[in-house]
This record gives structure tokens, sequence and C-alpha cells, in this order.
């Protein structure tokens, strides 16, 4: 059986082809994966909003309104989430999810703050560190308690004692960066009465 000759245009319609096919299948995939992978990625965050304010046991998310100005207030740092922490109907403190810059991308993380400002958690919920250097941000035991206890209106100062990791500087900056923002927003956005449930 001989072959067909080789064209520009059936060349063009295989990949087209192949490219649908694909695409296809991705489109698939997805939509049958979808709700598992909201799930997980919505557990992952309460997981990480619990560590970081240990007493709340319910998390309720600002408005979109009051997460625009927590955006200001953040400057560079992405946030992801302003959740107010109670606990029997009583609030707690609150727990800010943002974004900061590290090494290897953003580093999405938790920052936990009682209800006077004062940061009583911090917890990783995803980052793409370089495993073995910027991967000791969550590693090592001794690096995010150091946070525990930093106050929201003297945040700026607090924040410079705090040891970076040698070999990870800038994925152990990107957390101290995280603290900052979510000690911006406390500030910003508690204190200053711009908070919408």
């Amino acid at each position: 059986m001989a072959r067909a000759p080789a064209t520009p245009v059936r060349m063009v319609i295989s990949v087209f082809v192949v490219c649908t096919v694909a695409a296809a299948g991705l489109a698939l995939t997805y939509g049958l994966t979808r709700d598992r992978i909201v799930a997980q990625e919505r557990a992952a965050q309460l997981a990480a909003l619990k560590t970081a304010v240990p007493e709340g046991t319910e998390f309720e998310p600002v408005d979109s309104a009051t997460l625009s100005v927590a955006q200001r207030a953040a400057g560079d740092v992405r946030v992801y989430g302003v959740f107010e922490a109670m606990s029997d109907g009583e609030s707690v403190g609150w727990g800010i999810e943002v974004g900061p810059r590290g090494y290897g991308g953003p580093i999405r993380m938790v920052v936990g703050l009682d209800r006077n400002g004062k940061v009583v958690g911090v917890s990783i919920v995803a980052m793409n560190e370089t495993p073995g250097l910027g991967s000791q941000i969550v590693e090592r035991d001794d690096f995010l308690p150091q946070f525990v206890g930093v106050e929201s209106e003297q945040a700026q100062g607090d924040l410079k004692q705090v040891d970076l990791i040698i070999g990870a500087t800038k994925s152990s900056r990107g957390v101290r960066n995280g603290v900052e923002a979510a000690t911006a927003i406390y500030v910003d956005v508690v204190l200053g009465g711009e908070v919408g449930l």
C-alpha cells in the first residue's frame, strides 16, 4: 500500500486533529476532577487557618470591598483572603492568607493574629521553593515560630529581628514580607474600621 505524500495541508490537518483531541482530553479530565481539586484546596486552606489561629473553629471571609482595601494595604503582596476567626460565636482573631514572592514564585501562607493584632501563628499553604534550600522555611522547626508574638503596630521593628535562613534568603524574606503585609492589613483594615463581613 502506497503512502500518501506529505503536503503542508496534510501536516496542518494532522497537527490540528492531534491538538483538538488533546484539548478535548484535558477539558474532560479537568471537568471530572474540578470539584475534587476545589475541595482539596479548600481543605488545605482550612487546615492552614486552623494552624495559624489555633483558637478558631470557624472562619468567616470578609466581603470583596474589604478584600480590595486589604490588597491596597498589602502593597505588592497578593491577598487571597481575610477571615475572621470565630469560636462559639465570638471573634478570637484573624486569619490572613497572602502570597509574598519567594525564590520559586509566590509562597501562599496564612498569618494568624489575635484580636489585639499579635501574630499567633504562621502556616504555609503552598510553595514552589527549592528542595533543601528554600523549603527550609517549613522544614526547620525554628523558623516560622520566630514570627509568633510580633505586634502589628510595631511589626516593622519586630520583623527586623527575625533571623533569615542562610542559603534561602529570598524564601525566608518572602515569609517575612508576608507577615509584614498581614500586619499592615490588620492595622489598616481591622483597626481602621474597614472590615465588612
